[in-house]
């Protein structure tokens, strides 16, 4: 008789995360988003060449590697004000900031676009950020919503990094 083995098995995490976000619809709301975003993202080449796959999670934002560890970029889904984001997240190095913002002009003329630099000086971190409305309720709109996230991004690197 031929035995098979299970390779793999359901994914114990996912489980957890539809249990814990079922009494929440906000939750669930951001984690559905989040997969739908990875599903659509991540079939995009030029996309999946400059970042590597996020698990998706509750949270409202998403992280994405931009090979430092001073900075990275975060796509956020900010629900109460109907607003997605796409920010150059800096965690605790005002000088990198100042270095970013001596080359306001160049970074901005890359993008296409003007920024809204945020040095936060009595906080750790310091952003950089672009913005856009968003009905997150209207899945028929989210292909728009994550084209909009995946070119910000894809800008963000290309236009930071000759910076950092």
């Amino acid at each position: 008789a031929v035995k098979f083995e299970v390779v793999e098995k359901p994914n114990d995490w996912t489980k957890e995360i539809k249990r814990n976000t079922s009494n929440s619809p906000t939750l669930q709301a951001r984690y559905d988003y989040w997969v739908a975003f990875n599903d659509y993202a991540f079939q995009n080449h030029a996309f999946a060449k400059q970042f590597n796959k996020r698990k998706a999670s509750t949270d409202h934002w998403m992280t994405m590697s931009v090979g430092s560890s001073a900075c990275h970029i975060s796509i956020l889904q900010v629900r109460k004000d109907n607003q997605l984001v796409v920010e150059w997240y800096i965690s605790d190095d005002k000088e990198l900031f100042h270095k970013f913002h001596s080359h306001k002009t160049e970074i901005e003329t890359d993008m296409g676009m003007e920024l809204d630099w945020r040095e936060l000086p009595d906080k750790k971190a310091s952003r950089i950020i672009v913005s856009h409305p968003a009905d997150f309720d209207n899945k028929d709109r989210w292909p728009e919503q994550f084209d909009w996230m995946m070119d910000m991004a894809i800008k963000m690197k290309k236009a930071f990094k000759k910076y950092m």
